[in-house]
């Protein structure tokens, strides 16, 4: 079963796909998939407080994941 997560990294555009890869692995995921890749708008502005806690992270540390509990539908 596959679960949408949300990945967060602070990377110059052409490295910021290898950087939520690398994020990703040292966090034990063996195989991710990345199906979409978004920069964000600097500065970045969210009333979400999950959005917000992962950009925290992104932002003063390694990277921000975040793990929803919802399945992804196979397609």
């Amino acid at each position: 079963m596959k679960h949408p997560i949300l990945v967060m990294v602070r990377a110059p555009k052409p490295e910021a796909e290898s950087a939520v890869y690398a994020l990703l692995q040292s966090n034990g995921w063996r195989k991710p998939e990345i199906r979409s890749l978004k920069m964000l708008d600097h500065p970045f502005h969210s009333d979400d407080p999950t959005m917000r806690a992962c950009h925290e992270g992104a932002m003063n540390k390694e990277g921000g994941i975040v793990i929803y509990s919802d399945p992804l539908e196979d397609s």
